[in-house]
């Protein structure tokens, strides 16, 4: 649920910078020090459900919604910060869920349809049909240059494309798909270089984390209940993924030392690898979407949509206290206030 008006968050690629988007406009923080960089007004863009920036230059994707849009639901519109006007619009026959960017690329993500185009130009590049997917789950490494989304192969499988594909080429190279889960993908990531992807199902209970190369499986166990998965996210450097839900509690495993995470006591099936708990934990505000993101110096940040800001530094001593497990809290913001500050 939105809270105080924001409606999304969203990472840069770099996880420097977050969009935040909401009924009076359009907001992008720096992550750290947390400062407002940009405010673009109602009055200018109309009310945005979802925005998403390139890299650190001017120009951000954003999709309208809430009460107040100037644009169709259907159109994505590329925005000139700078010049404050709109400078591409794409229109599709269909509401637009979410858009991803990469240095050349546009990555518009329909119900049942992913949409490859050329950036700036804004030329179609290639369509490719999904599983139904209406929660617009989908992950883009512009490194790597892979983009991964549930496949229409299976319920709980993942279809891994190259962003370079092009449906107008004589060859491309064809995708690969691996069978992530039993049930339907609720929340993935992948890392810079593409080797390592994480996904969750609708049960929500552990994570699983593939390499796409020697497709190897490890299965983290975030909790036996079921969650909402909120958000997956791997740290630039795949030392660490994080894992938010609608339990109100942030999970951190180290993948560098895995030695460094506690193995679950519960007994996996005959066959399956032993499954691996969550090193590091703190809580956030509960049944409320939170996005996490690693920085410097074993820094983590939580940005929730009830507007808080969340700063803690990840520990190695096994410490416990009320509000995280080997981590210590930082800071504590509320980002929108701070955002008036500069208005």
């Amino acid at each position: 649920m939105a809270r105080r008006g924001v409606m999304s968050v969203k990472l840069n690629q770099d996880q420097e910078y977050f969009t935040c988007a909401t009924e009076d406009g359009l907001r992008i923080f720096h992550m750290d020090p947390l400062v407002q960089t940009f405010y673009v007004d109602a009055s200018k863009i109309g009310s945005i459900r979802c925005a998403e920036m390139r890299f650190r230059s001017n120009i951000v994707a954003l999709i309208s919604g809430g009460n107040r849009p100037l644009y169709d639901d259907r159109t994505v519109i590329l925005w000139d910060m700078l010049k404050e006007k709109a400078i591409i619009k794409v229109v599709v026959k269909e509401p637009v869920l979410d858009v991803k960017m990469a240095t050349d690329r546009l990555v518009v993500i329909l119900r049942s349809r992913v949409i490859l185009l050329s950036f700036p130009s804004g030329e179609t590049l290639s369509e490719i049909t999904t599983r139904d997917n209406p929660n617009a789950v989908c992950a883009l490494s512009h490194i790597s240059r892979k983009l991964v989304f549930p496949s229409k192969k299976s319920r709980g499988s993942i279809q891994i494309e190259d962003l370079d594909k092009d449906d107008a080429a004589t060859q491309s190279k064809p995708p690969l798909i691996l069978q992530a889960h039993a049930n339907d993908i609720i929340c993935l990531a992948i890392n810079s270089t593409g080797d390592c992807i994480a996904t969750a199902s609708t049960q929500g209970t552990n994570i699983h984390l593939y390499n796409s190369v020697t497709k190897e499986l490890k299965k983290l166990r975030r909790g036996v209940d079921k969650a909402n998965i909120y958000c997956l996210n791997f740290s630039k450097d795949t030392s660490y993924l994080s894992c938010s839900s609608d339990k109100g509690t942030v999970h951190v495993w180290s993948l560098k030392d895995l030695d460094m995470n506690p193995v679950s006591t519960l007994k996996p099936l005959v066959g399956l690898p032993n499954e691996i708990k969550s090193y590091a934990s703190f809580t956030v505000t509960a049944e409320c979407a939170c996005l996490c993101s690693f920085g410097p110096g074993d820094a983590i940040y939580a940005v929730c949509l009830d507007g808080s800001f969340h700063k803690y530094k990840l520990g190695r001593d096994g410490s416990q206290t009320d509000t995280g497990r080997n981590c210590f809290r930082v800071s504590y913001d509320v980002y929108p206030n701070l955002g008036e500050l500069y208005d």
